[in-house]
């Protein structure tokens, strides 16, 4: 259950939640953006580059090593409570979350979110 901040309950906004998945820097960050965008109609979400150990990678005892950190993405993608489940299952299946080192994904409650739509006319990034 969410509880509402204080002082915030007088501000436009709507209940969401944040559904975070971690997945391979293999482009399956970009997939996924494009496919929220394409077929679902979600642009508030972002994708961020960061380094990430497995829990399961076999730990190096020797002269106290840690595993070998990977370059993971994450996606944060913000969406209204009511399609919260739904998107939840597209972005599992988009990204391919199981096959073996797909990846994880999260969901939170998030107190409020406002609203927007980027202007006509703006072009699509390109990497």
């Amino acid at each position: 259950m969410t509880m509402p901040v204080k002082g915030l309950s007088s501000l436009p906004g709507e209940p969401c939640k944040l559904i975070t998945a971690v997945v391979p820097d293999d482009g399956s960050d970009l997939t996924l953006m494009r496919a929220l965008r394409d077929e679902k109609g979600i642009i508030r979400a972002n994708s961020i580059s960061c380094y990430g150990s497995s829990i399961l990678a076999e730990a190096r005892s020797r002269r106290g090593k840690l595993p070998v950190p990977k370059l993971v993405r994450i996606v944060e993608v913000l969406v209204a409570e009511t399609e919260a489940e739904e998107v939840f299952g597209f972005v599992c299946n988009k990204a391919n979350i199981g096959r073996p080192g797909g990846g994880i994904v999260l969901q939170a409650p998030v107190p409020f979110a406002t609203p927007y739509e980027m202007p006509e006319g703006v072009p699509d990034e390109a990497r």
